[in-house]
């Protein structure tokens, strides 16, 4: 059965192509800089948010990422930076994408609007030893070791490997009760070539995102927070609606139902989280599958930690310009 799920997985990451979806995360409304440059700073400060996903946990192969995002304003430039750091296995393949990105904000009544763009480069890796095919041959040899043939023209038994540049970009909007945004990934779509005894090109095809947040007042202490994420490679697109209570700036409780039609239909999310001191909190999910899948996964873990300063960064004022007129 093991070994079923495996080439189940397998064909799933070359029927997509590499990275053609992005890594999946329920908490995105915990950090919008994971799917939009443009959102690096506006919290006029220093954040950095780092998370551990394990998908579909129980299948052999399941999807696990870890994530590191790193953000903060320069305000002295009226701008903001970011850096961010993701590594993602499925099955038999690996990927591990580094981003820096640069964001341009113009001030608009009691908003700012944001013009961002990242680039960096994804290293990705796909173990032909994992891999299983119908006409494969898989036995013992006579040391007793395994037999890794796959009798196929594009796969290879060894690990292939490769690198590619990729560039981000996105628009974001921040009021004080609302925030929304919209930006896209593998701008570029880069042909990734996996090199190891033969060569396979993967395409990494371009993704959008929109994502819209807002923030209600329920009483002095209880604030309402709904949020929607769309996600779209122009062929397929999924959503989740999501919304949590916060009590006292502290305590906040919530959840998700992923999709939006019957066939979409994929999981509904309950998730929370705590401030573990006035700088940094801690949050989890956990995703209860509605697809076919929950007949053999025993759901999703996702667990996120914020650091936030606490205070303005980058702030302050540039120079006087001092004119010295030669004669």
């Amino acid at each position: 059965m093991k070994k079923i799920y495996v080439l189940f997985v397998a064909m799933l990451w070359l029927s997509m192509s590499y990275a053609q979806q992005p890594a999946q995360y329920s908490l995105y409304m915990l950090n919008p800089y994971s799917v939009n440059p443009a959102a690096a700073g506006l919290e006029k400060t220093l954040v950095a948010t780092g998370g551990y996903r394990t998908q579909w946990v129980g299948i052999d192969g399941n999807p696990t990422s870890q994530f590191l995002n790193v953000s903060l304003p320069l305000s002295i430039i009226g701008s903001g930076v970011g850096f961010s750091l993701q590594n993602e296995g499925i099955g038999a393949r690996t990927g591990l994408t580094a981003k820096a990105s640069y964001n341009y904000m113009v001030k608009t009544g009691d908003g700012l609007l944001s013009f961002g763009l990242a680039g960096g480069l994804v290293q990705g890796s796909l173990d032909g030893a994992k891999l299983r095919t119908p006409d494969g041959n898989y036995g013992p040899d006579v040391g007793g070791q395994t037999t890794i043939i796959h009798n196929d023209k594009i796969l290879e038994s060894v690990t292939m490997s490769g690198s590619v540049p990729i560039f981000d970009a996105g628009i974001y909007f921040k009021a004080p009760k609302f925030e929304i945004g919209v930006s896209t990934s593998n701008l570029n779509q880069p042909l990734l070539n996996l090199k190891g005894q033969k060569e396979l090109k993967v395409q990494l095809k371009r993704n959008y995102f929109a994502t819209a947040v807002a923030r209600f007042d329920l009483s002095s202490n209880i604030t309402l927070n709904p949020s929607v994420l769309i996600k779209s490679d122009a062929v397929e697109t999924q959503m989740d609606f999501s919304t949590y209570l916060r009590f006292d700036d502290n305590i906040f409780l919530g959840g998700t139902f992923r999709g939006y039609n019957k066939n979409s239909s994929d999981a509904i999310v309950v998730f929370g989280g705590i401030k573990l001191s006035s700088q940094m909190t801690l949050a989890y999910s956990y995703d209860i599958s509605l697809s076919t899948l929950k007949t053999v996964s025993q759901g999703t873990h996702e667990i996120v930690i914020i650091y936030n300063i606490g205070k303005e960064f980058g702030k302050g004022k540039l120079p006087p310009i001092i004119y010295n007129p030669r004669f």
